[in-house]
């Protein structure tokens, strides 16, 4: 487990994680994204976060996901790595330099979320290679707020209409 730093700084109930070649990493969401916790491209991931806004200590784990009775929340999302870079970032944060290096291609991620206080959680990031990208997404966990209507969607639009 590698704990990445500064601190993520989350706001707009959520946090992104992307190749560090995709320029415009932000995700448009719908309700039903909202309703599913994340929205996601073949690069970028877009996750709900249990709070409004507060901080996070991050840690990238390189293996499968765990389970453990701690998370509140676990979604795994097919993500290709294409740079061997990972940037993970919250919305309003530019530059932070929470970069993890991993080898180029396939992944199932799983982001798995814990409240720590009011303020502040704990995110977990396990990329597990694979040999070929999943074709689908999964909700391992699901918390409160965390309500799919039907099938997960599974494309997004770039923020802002791009």
């Amino acid at each position: 487990m590698m704990s990445l730093h500064p601190p993520l700084h989350f706001s707009y109930k959520q946090f992104l994680v992307y190749d560090q070649n995709v320029e415009l990493p932000g995700c448009e969401w719908t309700e039903e994204h909202v309703a599913q916790g994340f929205a996601r491209r073949e690069s970028v991931a877009c996750f709900s976060t249990l709070l409004e806004s507060g901080h996070a200590d991050v840690h990238m784990i390189a293996s499968a996901y765990q389970s453990s009775d701690k998370h509140e929340r676990a979604i795994a999302v097919p993500f290709m790595v294409v740079s061997g870079r990972v940037v993970v970032e919250g919305p309003e944060e530019t530059g932070a330099g929470r970069v993890c290096t991993l080898s180029i291609g396939p992944y199932r991620l799983v982001a798995a979320q814990c409240f720590v206080s009011e303020e502040r959680e704990t995110i977990e990031l396990f990329f597990e290679k694979m040999t070929c990208l999943p074709e689908h997404s999964q909700i391992l966990v699901a918390d409160s707020q965390i309500f799919p209507c039907g099938a997960l969607i599974e494309t997004s639009e770039i923020a802002g209409g791009g």
